[in-house]
């Protein structure tokens, strides 16, 4: 796993997939079916999602540098002949 959740993190987002499926599928989940399906989820989703927020910032970055380039390039001053 990429990273590890605190408890109290973990806690919320238990009581977030409780909630939603109680809502969406009326279906009652306890704490320990929840967390399961939080684990599950983290090992074998959140890797495409980390993944894909990498590749993001590799493009914002990449665009960034590229513009400080640029501001760079005008700085240079001419040289006389």
């Amino acid at each position: 796993m990429i990273g590890t959740f605190s408890r109290q993190m973990k806690d919320e987002l238990i009581h977030k997939i409780q909630t939603y499926f109680n809502s969406e599928l009326d279906q009652d989940l306890g704490n320990f079916e929840a967390e399961f399906l939080l684990d599950f989820f983290s090992e074998n989703i959140g890797p495409h999602y980390y993944n894909q927020a990498v590749r993001d910032v590799q493009k914002h970055l990449s665009a960034y540098v590229d513009s400080l380039n640029e501001r760079i390039d005008e700085l240079e001053k001419p040289v006389p002949d």
